[in-house]
């Protein structure tokens, strides 16, 4: 999601279910029988993807998207995020479409009979994590309503409710038999670093180096088998630097706050190299070429599964991680959530080719879905 809100049109690809459980996974609530995606030892025939097509299961779901600040208002209490003063401070402003207008997940709860009664088989939240109330100044500014600007991976945002408002609609949902999905983040956190918000600068022109001054490639360490080079702030082609003493400790997880995690090479041009390592519209863009990164946000989505129960993930801006990132995180998902945990993430392109990059060089097959996103407003 940019600063202003806008949304793109996502092409939806899978991106895991092929290892079984591995290691102690806490006990989760039971989910809805459901989808049991084939693991092949070596790539299918045709054949053999033609009669899977045909086979009445797994199912296919149909998805409700409920963006909920926009669904329904099932709690006014929380409109504000538990902060006071203005829009600036809170976020909320009903009478704006770039602010909070008081949905929640009390009223998707309070809406289920309705996403039920159209056939959803499994619902779809858009970020429920917390986030940065409000980015930008005047004419500029708005609220992270949308969710794509966190900066508390561990917390649901207070606008949305709480822990347990999650949990009791994940319940009620499975009692329906429809499953929970949340859509996730790992390409960005919300825009807190500064660096000036310059133009890209390249790794050709520009290499990182490490704590010595020497130059390196980062892509050589992507995939987590060699040791990553020491750095400091000084290896980066964009020192990074924090507007205030209460911006260096503004996200969580802790290792978040540390700006050496982030790529810092300006704002993306969405093409070439950039695409990857370019902030998406200024929100600070995470450097999951470093193993550390990769560790911290599976650990992340690792403790969700469990805090949860949900059913599966969502993964925005898919195409702005480098590939080498995806069995990792991938992996480490499913070893503590198990095959029938689904994950699907956005490619934003119609190009088949580049789709296909996703699918085949992750070794997954890919998985139709249908959506619906009309519904109750907020």
């Amino acid at each position: 999601m940019t600063r202003s809100g806008r949304r793109r049109v996502p092409v939806l690809l899978a991106l895991a279910m092929l290892a079984s459980a591995a290691g102690s996974a806490p006990a989760l609530p039971a989910r809805p029988a459901g989808f049991d995606t084939p693991h092949w030892a070596q790539e299918p025939s045709a054949a053999t993807l033609a009669r899977f097509g045909e086979r009445s299961s797994p199912r296919a779901e149909q998805l409700y998207f409920a963006l909920p600040d926009r669904f329904a208002n099932g709690d006014p209490g929380n409109d504000r995020g538990g902060a006071t003063g203005d829009r600036m401070r809170t976020g909320f402003d009903p009478t704006d479409k770039g602010f909070y207008h008081g949905g929640d997940l009390r009223g998707v709860i309070d809406r289920l009979d309705y996403i039920q009664d159209l056939g959803t088989t499994a619902i779809w939240l858009a970020p429920i994590f917390r986030n940065r109330p409000v980015q930008g100044t005047g004419a500029s500014a708005s609220a992270g309503y949308h969710g794509y600007w966190i900066t508390d991976f561990t917390q649901v945002d207070p606008h949305f409710g709480t822990q347990e408002d999650l949990a009791e609609l994940v319940r009620l949902a499975h009692g329906r038999h429809m499953k929970v999905f949340l859509d996730i983040i790992v390409n960005h956190t919300a825009d807190v670093i500064s660096n000036g918000d310059q133009g890209y600068r390249d790794k050709t022109d520009f290499p990182y180096r490490d704590a010595n001054g020497q130059p390196f490639d980062d892509s050589n360490y992507a995939d987590g088998t060699r040791g990553f080079p020491a750095v400091n702030t000084r290896s980066f082609p964009y020192p990074p630097a924090f507007p205030t003493p209460a911006d260096a400790q503004a996200k969580k997880p802790a290792w978040l706050n540390d700006p050496t995690m982030y790529h810092n090479r300006g704002d993306s041009t969405f093409a070439g190299e950039s695409s990857e390592y370019g902030d998406f519209f200024g929100l600070d863009d995470l450097w999951t070429e470093r193993p550390d990164v990769v560790r911290g946000l599976t650990r992340i989505y690792q403790d969700w599964v469990g805090r949860a129960g949900i059913d599966g993930y969502r993964i925005d801006t898919v195409k702005h991680v480098d590939l080498p990132f995806w069995p990792q995180f991938v992996g480490g998902v499913q070893q503590r959530a198990g095959r029938d945990f689904f994950m699907f993430g956005e490619v934003f392109s119609a190009d088949p080719e580049v789709d296909a990059t996703y699918v085949r060089r992750a070794a997954v097959p890919r998985r139709r879905t249908a959506a619906r996103t009309a519904g109750p407003r907020a």
